[in-house]
């Protein structure tokens, strides 16, 4: 099989799996998808500040996505009520333009076929310079749901985010199938002490690499 085929393949089993468990995420699909950007806080940042929740949505490090099965968001979510939030896996669920709901791609796939772990590593510290403004009086809670080899930390799959703490981590979703470059998605944050989930909706850019060049078929 060729480079590119097993590629394709890896993908193609990816968004399988992640539609076959979007009807367990528990979100109801949300028939107006396609509507107003949430504020920026930045060129690659999407904000959205509440009473309960500020929670930031990073693409830097997915607009260089190509041909992976995943692609990475730095999600910041900071806890603005007076009791603990429970963060698990599944209280962050992607929806494309067509209502299909993705939740975070296995740990074990990232790891295994998808190259980039440390390189978005890099990229999400320096971002860390950009979303740290509005949460400096917060005390920072560690998450990891994504750990590399390459690095000593082990795999987070949930957490308790007191109040006033915020956490920040690198988020893996599949590819979906509306595509991911110039379109608009969603990211939910839901958990079970809050009523309603937290929205952001952002657009991933799709960045030539310093030695690459522009694909003609490129949406």
């Amino acid at each position: 099989m060729t480079r590119d085929g097993g590629t394709g393949a890896r993908r193609a089993a990816a968004l399988g799996a992640a539609l076959l468990l979007a009807g367990c995420v528990g979100l109801e699909r949300n028939p107006n998808v396609v509507g107003t950007f949430s504020d920026k806080l930045s060129p690659y940042n999407y904000k959205e500040e509440g009473e309960l929740v500020r929670m930031i949505v990073g693409v830097d490090a997915a607009r260089f996505i190509r041909k992976e099965a995943y692609f990475p968001l730095f999600v910041q979510v900071a806890n603005r009520t007076d009791h603990d939030f429970t963060v698990t896996r599944e209280s962050f669920t992607l929806e494309d333009r067509l209502g299909h709901q993705y939740p975070l791609a296995p740990a074990r796939d990232v790891l295994e076929n998808y190259p980039r772990l440390d390189l978005d590593r890099r990229l999400f510290r320096e971002n860390h310079a950009v979303t740290v403004n509005g949460v400096g009086v917060f005390t920072y809670s560690a998450s990891d749901f994504f750990p590399s080899s390459a690095r000593t930390a082990l795999r987070v799959d949930a957490l308790t985010l007191p109040p006033k703490s915020y956490m920040e981590d690198v988020l893996y979703f599949p590819i979906p199938e509306t595509g991911l470059n110039n379109v608009p998605l969603r990211l939910y944050f839901k958990v079970r002490e809050l009523n309603e989930a937290i929205v952001v909706v952002f657009e991933v850019p799709r960045t030539l690499g310093m030695f690459e060049k522009e694909d003609p078929e490129a949406p």
